[in-house]
């Protein structure tokens, strides 16, 4: 199980697999590129990363036995981006690249029996339920970034999956 669930986190994370990975996904891209919308009920590229370092930091912080509280009343403001420029945006990036590596350590590190635990005593989901369901979640953002620098017509193909 444990083999299973480090290929999937990597594969949503850092390594090409049947979709490009997050981190792929945003090579190159600056900040004009990060913050640029199709239209203004859309979320950005940086709103997006904003979203996934969010929850992945609060499943990293739970799965070390932290009894993590969402501090945000919504999942809109997850989405939220503090002041735009371009050593904010790479520091964006230096912080899911850190709460995905470390997610990766964490579960190369585990006991097999850990992912047949639940998550706290109020989330009774199965740790390898949940990375299962996080590398979705994970994936689903990486193809929006796609979208939106296809859409942008700043993606280099020769970097696609085939």
């Amino acid at each position: 199980m444990k083999g299973l669930l480090k290929t999937q986190i990597s594969n949503s994370f850092d390594t090409n697999g049947w979709f490009v990975a997050v981190m792929n996904a945003l090579d190159s891209v600056n900040v004009e590129q990060a913050c640029w919308k199709p239209t203004d009920d859309v979320n950005c590229i940086w709103e997006t990363l904003a979203h996934l370092t969010y929850y992945n930091f609060a499943y990293v912080q739970r799965f070390k036995g932290i009894d993590y509280e969402y501090d945000v009343s919504s999942n809109d403001q997850t989405f939220s981006v503090g002041e735009y420029n371009e050593t904010e945006w790479q520091a964006e990036i230096a912080r899911f690249n850190a709460v995905m590596t470390e997610f990766r350590d964490l579960i190369a590190a585990a006991d097999e029996a850990k992912f047949a635990e639940p998550v706290s005593a109020s989330n009774q989901t199965k740790w390898a339920t949940l990375i299962l369901n996080i590398s979705s979640h994970n994936a689903y953002h990486a193809g929006q970034i796609m979208l939106l620098r296809k859409l942008q017509g700043n993606w280099d193909r020769s970097k696609a999956v085939s």
